[in-house]
């Protein structure tokens, strides 16, 4: 089987084609969803407004964030391909889908641990493709700065648990 990192496997072949799916599924299951747990918790009101919103988080996460950290690597001489970057990050998304399905579950402890197991697995998935490119592009300091991207993933999943499943009055 394979053994290698995710970057290993696609440096070859950089794909947007997932990454894009991943990104608009989870535009259309995220906002159903939500909207969906606020039914379910009694709050009646159209969020249609979830979904461009949605749209904006969604295509600007799978694609500005890794714009930022392709910029960082060149700045530091360790250049990685912006496509292989896209699919990291799109890819790493992949796992919000099946949380946002089951965050309709009417039960809030059980959303914000689905919404922590998923930026666990997906930020962790994220961090270990890029550790060697930072690490050996910012030395001492690329510790540092996978521990901001992973806040960052982080920070990013909380927002989503909070616009999306969090109901007012509970």
């Amino acid at each position: 089987g394979y053994s290698g990192g995710f970057e290993d496997f696609i440096s070859n072949k950089p794909d947007l084609y997932g990454p894009f799916w991943i990104a608009t599924t989870l535009i259309v299951v995220s906002s159903a969803s939500g909207s969906f747990a606020q039914y379910l918790s009694g709050v009646r009101k159209n969020d249609v407004d979830k979904v461009s919103a949605s749209a904006i988080f969604f295509y600007g996460y799978v694609s500005l964030l890794p714009a930022a950290i392709w910029g960082l690597l060149i700045w530091h001489n360790k250049p990685m391909r912006l496509l292989n970057l896209v699919g990291i990050y799109g890819y790493a998304m992949a796992v919000f889908i099946p949380t946002s399905i089951l965050c309709a579950a009417p039960s809030p402890i059980l959303r914000w641990c689905l919404i922590m197991l998923a930026a666990g697995i997906s930020g962790l998935s994220i961090v270990m493709n890029l550790k060697q490119h930072f690490m050996e592009a910012l030395k001492g300091k690329g510790a540092v700065y996978l521990a901001g991207i992973a806040g960052i993933h982080l920070l990013c999943a909380v927002g989503l648990g909070f616009y999306f499943f969090h109901v007012s009055g509970l």
